[in-house]
């Protein structure tokens, strides 16, 4: 009996070393290597899941705590902005838009984080009720899907680029897209 505990403890001391020499073969750019890895993931995932506090405070209606993830110096901008959103006026139009649908909701559908980036596709939904741009509610669920791609600095969200699918969600509130007539005086001598 006290041979085969003898081998069983030779044979686990055995793999004990094995495994400890096999980590110091590794190699110090190796282990920097990875250690920069881990700590890229590690930021990655403290982005996405700084992103996922932002829209879940905005679901919540606490817009202090949503400003607690922003840069001072934070800009929004995308195509059809004519001027960046500063945090304050982000915020601003996050509430124009929740006195319409006082249900909106916005549904994190993916994101991918590189870096100090996070681009996330969001779905926004809720139903109208108050007018909006001199239309009248239909009280049918109205939904719109956006991409934001965000930069962070030191753990802020400093700038975000959007693209919003604003064409669908005009025509479900009633909105028709019409030819503009054409101007007969352009031209002309």
């Amino acid at each position: 009996m006290k041979t085969v505990k003898f081998k069983l403890i030779s044979a686990l001391l055995l793999l004990i070393i094995a495994f400890s020499l096999t980590n110091c073969i590794i190699s110090k750019d190796d282990k920097k290597e990875y250690d920069q890895l881990k700590a890229r993931c590690e930021l990655e995932s403290q982005n996405k899941s700084t992103v996922r506090q932002v829209f879940e405070a905005i679901n919540a209606r606490d817009f202090e705590k949503m400003r607690t993830f922003y840069a001072p110096e934070y800009k929004m901008t995308g195509p059809r902005l004519p001027n960046a959103y500063t945090i304050d006026s982000l915020i601003q139009y996050i509430q124009r838009d929740i006195a319409v649908f006082p249900d909106w909701k916005y549904s994190v559908e993916n994101m991918v984080a590189q870096g100090d980036t996070v681009a996330v596709k969001i779905a926004q939904f809720g139903v109208q009720a108050n007018d909006y741009m001199g239309i009248k509610p239909k009280a049918n669920q109205i939904s719109r899907a956006a991409i934001f791609i965000t930069v962070f600095s030191n753990g802020k969200l400093k700038e975000t680029w959007i693209l919003q699918d604003n064409l669908g969600f005009m025509e479900q509130i009633g909105m028709q897209l019409t030819v503009k007539p054409e101007d007969k005086t352009k031209g002309k001598k």
